[in-house]
């Protein structure tokens, strides 16, 4: 029987320098200081790979209880007996291949009740019911896939699986961070970034909680059965591990070397939402128009992350202000940490997906933010942030509407008037909301920057300079909007009877923030 354990065999991706190369469980944890960053070329692969090596040390040193403690190990190292000790312990359960205890997955699952190609594991691939534009994989045949790749998918699918509608097993819908972008906050290596992200874990989280190899595996039986097939996360480790498919990968021996094609696959556990603390990893936006309504923060379609940036900041005294980020604030206060106007780097990796089909992934993103330096001080800077950041969506919203007054005057001949759809389809056409929001994302990161300890100071000046660039990025916008529809009599008096619309909202919000003063 072929063995592939993950504890010792090279399959995490670490940069160490200018090299890229693969270790296993223990040396990622023990030697982590080498390395600068786990590197994949799917950020969602990334985001997976944390989560698990977080849940290792969190169930080896039974903490950290506070920030402190991490701060503590972030100077000092990690207790690497204990790691040792854990790892051992459980080292038949990182065996991927083995016979009654498989990592991560079902031991009695068979090809005969579900045979599907190993591509079904990765979004960026061909599955046999979730098709992607361009890629031509074929599942009839797919090409073999080595054991240390195998094991970066099926982390990854473990952690993002989207419901597909259809299963040999209990249909248990997605997984629970599916459509989440998570966030991690990173540090000048791997080692800082592990402990800036070991949220607070105390013993009474520890006694209850557990790592999904930490139990007896789930059998077949067990998820077979819809009311046995849904559980409630008992600790952060349960949902970083948790099962979201039933999976059993199919060895095969391919020119002396262990390969996989097939796999049985299925749902897993049903993840059901407990009165436990929210997913450290996971922010939340509020409702635009129902601020009292909180929304789990994720990738959307034609909207950029950083228009929510403000979902990233520490909410004092919330309890959903985002875990790893006010975690790693607390280690760097206890470390008496300056940032020197660096500001803290943050990752948020996710997917967005088909409102329509679900299991249709529309994109995947890994992006990287800087967290300004002003996190670090008492000062509520969230709510600063997020309502100059509404101010770019209300003049977003008026260029909206003085393109579809463009648009009507267009359309209306001979006094008859344009029916909405029409309208909406030649606003769609219009450059402005593309023009307006791709210069604000450069534009907002050099502003965030001035965002230091002392921004309090300089409130008044940075909301001046913030409505100055909305107005000047404003107006470029529907420059271009009147450039393309043309200069002809009517599209003249189209554009001098709409863009007073847009006028209008400027000079509102110069006497509301006083920046015409």
């Amino acid at each position: 029987m072929p063995t592939f354990n993950l504890i010792t065999q090279p399959w995490i991706p670490v940069r160490e320098g200018s090299a890229l190369r693969l270790v296993g469980l223990e040396e990622a944890l023990l030697n982590a200081r080498r390395f600068r960053r786990i590197e994949d070329p799917s950020p969602l692969v990334t985001a997976a790979l944390h989560r698990l090596l977080l849940a290792i040390l969190h169930r080896a040193l039974e903490g950290p209880q506070d920030a402190y403690e991490a701060a503590g190990w972030f100077s000092n190292g990690f207790d690497a007996k204990k790691i040792r000790d854990y790892l051992a312990k459980h080292h038949d359960r990182f065996d991927l291949f083995h016979p009654n205890e498989p990592f991560y997955q079902v031991p009695d699952f068979t090809l005969e009740r579900s045979r599907r190609s190993w591509t079904v594991l990765a979004p960026e691939l061909n599955s046999d019911n979730n098709k992607v534009l361009f890629d031509h994989t074929v599942t009839s045949r797919p090409r073999p896939l080595h054991p240390a790749e195998a094991a970066r998918l099926l982390v990854a699918n473990q952690t993002f699986a989207l419901s597909a509608g259809k299963s040999v097993l209990c249909h248990t819908a997605t997984a629970p961070v599916a459509t989440a972008a998570l966030v991690i906050v990173l540090g000048e290596s791997l080692h800082e970034t592990l402990c800036l992200n070991l949220v607070g874990y105390p013993k009474s989280e520890y006694a209850r909680d557990f790592a999904i190899w930490e139990q007896a595996p789930l059998q077949v039986a067990d998820l077979a059965n819809c009311e046995a097939a849904k559980a409630t996360p008992k600790g952060i480790v349960h949902r970083y591990t948790w099962l979201s498919r039933a999976v059993r990968l199919n060895p095969e021996t391919e020119n002396g070397e262990t390969v996989v094609r097939w796999i049985a696959y299925a749902s897993g556990v049903r993840y059901e939402e407990a009165a436990v603390r929210p997913d450290p990893m996971v922010a939340f936006r509020p409702d635009p128009k129902d601020p009292a309504k909180l929304y789990t923060l994720a990738f959307r379609e034609g909207r950029a992350l950083w228009r929510d940036f403000a979902s990233l900041l520490p909410r004092p005294g919330s309890e959903h202000s985002l875990g790893v980020v006010e975690h790693a604030r607390n280690v760097y206060r206890a470390l008496g940490a300056r940032l020197r106007g660096r500001g803290i780097p943050v990752m948020a990796a996710g997917q967005a997906n088909d409102k329509q089909a679900k299991a249709k992934i529309k994109l995947w993103r890994g992006e990287v933010y800087r967290l300004p330096e002003a996190i670090l001080s008492d000062k509520d800077i969230w709510r600063f942030v997020e309502e100059n950041l509404e101010r770019a969506e209300e003049m977003g919203r008026a260029l909206d509407r003085a393109a579809f007054a463009l648009a009507k005057e267009l359309l209306s001949l001979g006094g008859r008037q344009p029916s909405k759809e029409d309208v909406n389809n030649l606003v769609q056409s219009f450059p402005h909301q593309i023009a307006y929001w791709s210069a604000l994302e450069a534009q907002f990161a050099a502003w965030i920057e001035g965002l230091g300890l002392d921004f309090e100071q300089h409130q008044s000046h940075l909301e001046k300079r913030w409505q100055e660039v909305l107005e000047r990025e404003a107006l470029r916008a529907w420059r271009l909007t009147v450039l393309a529809v043309g200069d002809d009599a009517r599209a003249l008096r189209a554009v001098h009877k709409s863009e007073g619309v847009l006028l209008g909202h400027i000079h509102k919000q110069k006497e509301v923030t006083g920046a015409s003063k």
